[in-house]
């Protein structure tokens, strides 16, 4: 059956999406923006205001949606009412674990192939380390430590940070949502999560109404400790996860494009190097097994909804934990 996509939002992400759809061969693609300008080198492309508009003059199978994240519901709901039956939702599903259950609901009920857009998963790096962990290289997990950072103005050097999505409460910004992959992985690799102690605050000079710093505390629920640290300020970034077991260690390093491990018995560090790869890589990798996919069907690096919503309420119970200065169980 042949594809008939609707992107809905246009910004950074659904630009890359755009052109890596194209790149792999799909050409009947329309585009739902407030602005109808077409971009720059599409401008064979309809182009609708709404997507009302588009579905009244189309039929779509297949859409993506990568609007601001609090958007996220309103354009799924708007788009299930037109059986379009594969979606995919750019992270985090929604800001809202309430609008993802009922995500959820929704596409269990109409069989709907519904992905969220958890592009790590396809990193090289983590895989490896995925397979490391399956195959007992460092022994019993004991503990682990996430952390990522860079500095915001940094992350779109042609748009205003005070203006982004990351910097405003209402599109669902703050550094806990941007930066949800480290939650996700995180209970990929080591969950189901048992409860999160959180503290998180806007601390820098940045001029945003959201968090910039995250500090958590995580325990899963095989009795695993491990922290996921969080920031807007490093200018230079950095993105690491460093796992203890009781018979060695594993470091992923992103920015390195590196796995590393040593164990007790074999105390020489080993490497898997991955530089040959570069980032849009793995986005090209997420979306052809999207396309590639059904609901009976799925690429088992896909996340679904359901999965989704685990790492979206570490991120609810950590923001909860901050104000009442407690651990939370999920």
């Amino acid at each position: 059956m042949s594809k008939k996509i609707l992107i809905i939002g246009l910004g950074s992400i659904g630009q890359r999406h755009l052109r890596n759809l194209i790149s792999l061969g799909y050409k009947d693609i329309c585009l739902v923006r407030r602005n109808a300008n077409v971009l720059k080198g599409f401008s064979k492309l309809k182009v609708f205001k709404s997507i009302f508009e588009a579905c009244k003059n189309e039929d779509f199978n297949t859409a993506i949606i990568t609007t601001p994240t609090a958007n996220h519901f309103k354009d799924f709901l708007d788009i299930s009412n037109y059986n379009i039956q594969n979606i995919y939702i750019e992270k985090p599903v929604t800001h809202s674990v309430e609008e993802s259950l009922k995500i959820n609901e929704i596409a269990t009920q109409f069989s709907l192939n519904v992905v969220v857009g958890y592009d790590l998963h396809f990193d090289l790096g983590l895989l490896k380390v995925k397979e490391l962990l399956h195959e007992n290289t460092i022994g019993k997990i004991c503990s682990f430590q996430v952390e990522v950072g860079q500095y915001l103005p940094d992350w779109r050097p042609n748009e205003d940070y005070r203006e982004g999505m990351s910097a405003k409460k209402t599109l669902g910004g703050g550094v806990m949502l941007d930066l949800i992959h480290e939650f996700d992985y995180t209970n990929w690799l080591f969950g189901p999560i048992k409860s999160v102690f959180g503290k998180n605050k806007q601390i820098s000079n940045l001029e945003i109404e959201t968090e910039d710093i995250s500090i958590n505390i995580i325990e899963t629920q095989q009795g695993v400790l491990g922290t996921i640290s969080l920031d807007y300020l490093q200018k230079e970034l950095s993105r690491t996860c460093k796992i203890i077991g009781d018979q060695g260690t594993i470091i992923w390093n992103y920015k390195e494009s590196k796995v590393l491990w040593m164990t007790h018995n074999n105390i020489v560090w080993q490497e898997f190097i991955f530089t040959h790869i570069e980032r849009n890589d793995r986005f090209v990798s997420i979306i052809k097994a999207f396309m590639d996919s059904s609901f009976n069907n799925l690429d088992e690096r896909l996340s679904t909804v359901n999965n989704s919503i685990e790492s979206l309420k570490m991120v609810v119970c950590a923001k909860k934990s901050n104000k009442e200065n407690k651990f939370l169980e999920l």
